[in-house]
């Protein structure tokens, strides 16, 4: 089946490790470190690893600051040290995950994916970045599967929603993909009604439409609305 072609942006979670909380100087560090999104976060985090080299969780948080600023050889460097320090800390796996991601590394990505489910059954976000890693490759249905376990493990995750839309439309179910959008949009506004949402939405038209529920015309307006070439995108993918 031919794909729909359309630029898509995948929005992946990326989670900080959680740690008790510390007291005095070392506290400001810390909450600087784990919550900052800003370069200065790197020297937090920094401070921390010089008063206890073995704290893996400043290595995770350290690498996630480094890759924000682009220095994805630094931020790999802390994630290996954060693994090296607790094999067993799954949010290590899936951050670095996230980085092979971003180093086209997909392989290495699913296998870090892989260890971090298994560390963490119920880690949401692994499953849904695994699940992204199909959903590129080509994999809808492997990748539905993956969305659908994140939002079975979080009911309010609106990016997981989002994400199993889009593996439903490229299965051209496109009512379960409405559906699914609708749902992320109600979790999230910020998220809009975006091109993705159009594919679905003209699909589910059309489908009404040959079933004789006049329902399809409206969607199909609503489709053409938000996205203008809908239909011209939607005959390249062989749906007319």
């Amino acid at each position: 089946m031919n794909g729909i072609v359309i630029r898509r942006v995948h929005i992946l979670a990326v989670v900080c490790l959680a740690a008790a909380a510390d007291t005095g100087a070392q506290s400001n560090s810390w909450r600087q470190c784990l919550t900052d999104t800003t370069p200065a976060a790197i020297d937090a985090c920094t401070s921390i690893i010089f008063l206890d080299p073995r704290n893996d969780g400043a290595f995770v948080n350290r690498g996630i600051a480094y890759r924000r600023t682009g220095n994805l050889d630094f931020a790999l460097r802390d994630y290996d040290q954060a693994i090296r320090l607790n094999p067993q800390a799954a949010d290590a796996f899936n951050n670095r995950g996230n980085l092979y991601r971003a180093l086209n590394e997909f392989d290495k990505a699913v296998s870090d994916y892989d260890e971090a489910i298994r560390l963490n059954p119920l880690y949401a976000h692994a499953y849904n970045n695994r699940g992204v890693i199909f959903l590129e490759a080509g994999e809808p249905g492997l990748a539905a599967a993956d969305f659908a376990q994140a939002i079975e493990r979080d009911r309010r995750y609106a990016n997981a929603f989002r994400n199993r839309g889009l593996a439903r439309t490229d299965q051209r179910l496109f009512e379960l993909a409405v559906s699914d959008f609708d749902q992320a949009f109600r979790l999230n506004r910020a998220m809009g009604h975006g091109p993705e949402y159009a594919l679905a939405l003209y699909g589910r038209g059309l489908a009404r439409q040959r079933n004789g529920d006049s329902r399809g015309d409206a969607d199909i307006e609503e489709a053409k609305r938000l996205l203008p070439d809908v239909v011209h995108l939607m005959a390249a993918s062989g749906l007319r």
